[in-house]
């Protein structure tokens, strides 16, 4: 069994009291000769030393946080949380009235200063995460009492308001003192309680190597070399394993020339949109934002960018899933094979909103009847202004080439179109916001409950929330509704009503989920396809290496 257990046991809420989260640590099968034996792991890069809640934090960060620190849950490969155990034994929710979660502390831990590991450990980070200005400490802020007893291996945790996704709250807790920020140096000097402890780090090559205090997991690989955007491996004696956001035809085809290389085709935890500014002139009506979003084919988008790849995604159905979770209100994709890129069609989604559709030929009605006309091939206004917008873009391969496709687009319909390329998805979001541009393209990221995403969209704009520079009443609603839900299919149910209103209201227009790409050497076992770097990363300790087949 690798580092997992058993699952989060929500029903309906009747049957919630009766749920514990119970943690078992049964070893996997596999040689011991691996704690011998290094493992090269390339990860999305550049590295960064951020905590779990640093602004700086993205889905890399987090991956390696999770083999480092202590966590009551971990992610599994598609993109739901589950138990670990470890240091944290168990996390049990005792009570809805009020929300009561009992956290159990295994005996005799140890940070890898030496330090003690206890309940007051969790009190420290619930102090320190409460206050910070972080989406991820909603939760925190949830609760309104800490009470650590039992010497220290029992926390109970009784929340002031329901909030029914408990299970995110005291992942990969850092130890009292630890240096916040996103220096490299950080992760050296942070004390680590996990299945490995850092040896090295730079911005390219973090080594790690096995704690032999962790319990779980004995036969684990002993030491991880985690190199950013790292080469394939020449050879199957590599033990090589990578995560990565690039699938293109020349990556594809530098994998099909490796015989001793295993591969899956998947999603990445990420929807590619555009957002509009709020405070726009050019967009701040809704019969505009309709037409910049009609004027867009996003299946010809997507054939545009993938079309020579076995494998495409789907045109995206939903501004908070990405594709692949297991909530996700559109078809599961394409799939990597008996897929179609050549076929130029306009696409209506099965939920059949008129928010979901595409419609070319609907733009330029919508245009008109917001008052502008067309003279020469060019848009204007009633005064005789060119209609005229700039669009911000994230600095990834795919940002550029999605934004370049759309603003080839909207030229040839007759729009003026002026392209800023910004220093990180983050800043593109910060900048529709604030309305210093018209339009943005970015990659935002998803998590293992979409309400993170529909932060965007109601209540303090941290920078984490990827901010919308809106705050929409029916979001705020329907968001305090759902997250207080601990009914698992009726809180669906309103994250997909809240869905349908942002699609139909056009301030978002999701393209695409981008695809990922998960290589290995097959000498190495166990290694599965990831919807996101953290699921990936969770999985390493159930790996083992196996005889390199014929012809390796």
């Amino acid at each position: 069994m690798q580092r997992r257990a058993l699952g989060r046991a929500l029903g309906g809420a009747a049957g919630l009291l009766a749920g514990i989260l119970a943690f078992t640590s049964v070893a996997p099968a596999q040689s011991v000769t691996d704690n011998q034996r290094t493992l090269i792991v390339s990860l999305p890069g550049p590295f960064s030393g951020c905590g779990f809640l640093d602004p700086g934090a993205n889905a890399t960060s987090n991956a390696i946080n999770d083999l480092l620190l202590p966590s009551a849950f971990a992610t599994n490969p598609n993109g739901n949380l589950i138990g670990v155990g470890g240091p944290i034994a168990s996390a049990e929710l005792v009570s809805l009235s009020p929300e009561t979660v009992v956290y159990t502390i295994a005996p005799h831990q140890r940070w890898s200063d030496g330090e003690p590991f206890t309940g007051r450990d969790l009190a420290a980070w619930w102090r320190r995460a409460r206050v910070l200005a972080s989406v991820l400490s909603d939760g925190y802020r949830a609760i309104r009492t800490l009470k650590v007893s039992d010497k220290g291996l029992s926390v109970t945790a009784t929340f002031s308001s329901p909030y029914a996704n408990w299970n995110h709250l005291f992942r990969d807790v850092e130890a009292p003192g630890s240096p916040a920020g996103c220096d490299i140096s950080n992760l050296v000097t942070r004390p680590s309680l996990g299945p490995y402890r850092v040896r090295s780090a730079t911005s390219s090559r973090i080594v790690l190597a096995m704690n032999s205090h962790w319990g779980l997991d004995p036969s684990r690989y002993g030491r991880l070399v985690l190199v950013a955007d790292a080469n394939l491996p020449t050879t199957a004696s590599t033990l090589f394993a990578g995560y990565s956001y690039s699938v293109t035809s020349g990556a594809l085809q530098s994998l099909s020339t490796k015989p001793w290389m295993s591969s899956h085709l998947g999603n990445v935890s990420a929807i590619e949109e555009m957002t509009f500014a709020p405070e726009s002139a050019s967009t701040r009506r809704i019969l505009v934002r309709e037409a910049l979003s009609w004027f867009i084919d996003r299946q010809s988008l997507i054939n545009h960018l993938w079309g020579s790849v076995t494998f495409s995604p789907s045109v995206a159905a939903s501004a908070l899933y990405s594709q692949g979770q297991s909530d996700y209100p559109g078809s599961a994709g394409t799939g990597p094979s008996n897929q179609t890129p050549t076929t130029r069609v306009t696409t209506t989604l099965p939920s059949g909103s008129v928010g979901a559709a595409d419609c070319p030929s609907c733009a330029p009605g919508a245009l008109t009847s917001a008052g502008f006309v067309k003279v020469q091939g060019h848009w204007q206004s009633a005064t005789g202004a060119p209609f005229s917008i700039t669009v911000a873009t994230g600095p990834s391969d795919i940002d550029r080439q999605t934004t370049n496709l759309l603003a080839a687009t909207w030229r040839a319909a007759g729009v003026t179109v002026t392209v800023q390329t910004v220093g990180s998805d983050l800043s593109a979001a910060q900048s529709v916001a604030q309305s210093h541009v018209d339009v943005a393209v970015f990659s935002r990221p998803t998590s293992t409950s979409p309400l993170y995403t529909a932060r965007s969209y109601t209540g303090p704009a941290f920078p984490d929330t990827y901010p919308s520079g809106l705050s929409l009443p029916f979001a705020t609603t329907l968001y305090a509704r759902a997250q207080a839900n601990f009914n698992p299919a009726a809180a669906v149910a309103t994250w997909h009503r809240l869905d349908e209103l942002l699609l139909s209201s056009y301030w978002v227009r999701p393209l695409f989920t981008p695809p990922s790409l998960v290589a290995w050497t097959s000498t190495v076992g166990g290694v599965n396809g990831a919807l996101s770097v953290p699921g990936f990363t969770d999985e390493i300790t159930g790996w083992n290496t196996v005889p390199a087949t014929s012809g390796s």
